[in-house]
């Protein structure tokens, strides 16, 4: 599965957000094709996760457009919970509901947006608890789970809606190191399936290794952006430059 340059997945146009007087997102403009995985890189506070949140309006859009299959989420006609529905999304600090088991969490969303009924949604759940290597945990609560089991099974539940596309808000970065391999295994993996994903991460060896599009932010614009052999491996913009010579 390559990139599919003929479909554009989300269509982001001079996007604009304020929290009051503090502008976040200056003009953000950019186009996510199917099946390609884009890291976004930049500095806390470059207006990283306030862009993806933009992208299934879990913040309200102060300017310019988001079109995401289609649908344009600044018209106040579009059902955002019928967007929603094909954009899975994953947070840094998992946000199970700790009062369900694992499968229980898994089985939620399915079950009571009706798109599976609950044999379908528990044999679903089943197949993506084994694919996220987790099959065992299935009756097991989250409090017994390790950090990097519950950002699995935060994938996992993210899949049980067979979305169409991934948003990952700094899935490892409140993970202890250890713990960051398995979870960015399985974003690998679902890469190689053909996902559209877009990263917010600190993990330059994934961009490196997996990313089709590297796009670096700071100070609400996108500063660079290209392969991550270009943007990585050979930045042009000296705010680029200065990024990476600290973390690399």
């Amino acid at each position: 599965m390559g990139v599919n340059k003929n479909n554009v997945k989300i269509h982001v146009e001079h996007l604009k957000k304020n929290f009051g007087k503090l502008e976040v997102l200056k003009d953000v403009s950019t186009d996510i094709y199917e099946g390609e995985v884009v890291v976004i890189l930049g500095p806390s506070g470059s207006g990283k996760s306030t862009f993806l949140r933009c992208l299934n309006r879990l913040e309200e859009i102060t300017g310019g457009d988001v079109i995401v299959d289609g649908h344009d989420l600044t018209d106040k006609k579009t059902d955002l919970n019928k967007v929603r529905e094909n954009v899975g999304m994953v947070f840094q600090h998992f946000n199970l509901f700790n009062n369900l088991n694992v499968m229980g969490n898994m089985m939620l969303a399915p079950v009571e947006l009706k798109k599976a009924t609950k044999p379908e949604a528990k044999e679903r759940a089943l197949q993506l608890l084994d694919r996220v290597g987790l099959a065992e945990k299935a009756e097991a609560y989250p409090a017994q789970l390790s950090g990097g089991q519950k950002q699995r099974v935060a994938i996992a539940r993210a899949l049980a809606m067979n979305p169409d596309i991934m948003l990952f808000d700094e899935p490892t970065s409140a993970l202890d190191p250890e713990m960051v391999g398995e979870v960015l295994q399985v974003m690998k993996q679902l890469a190689a399936d053909g996902m559209t994903m877009v990263v917010v991460t600190h993990e330059i060896g994934f961009a490196r290794e997996v990313a089709s599009r590297v796009i670096f932010m700071e100070g609400g614009y996108i500063v660079e952006e290209g392969t991550p052999e270009e943007v990585i491996d050979h930045p042009k913009q000296p705010r680029t430059i200065d990024f990476l010579s600290k973390v690399l």
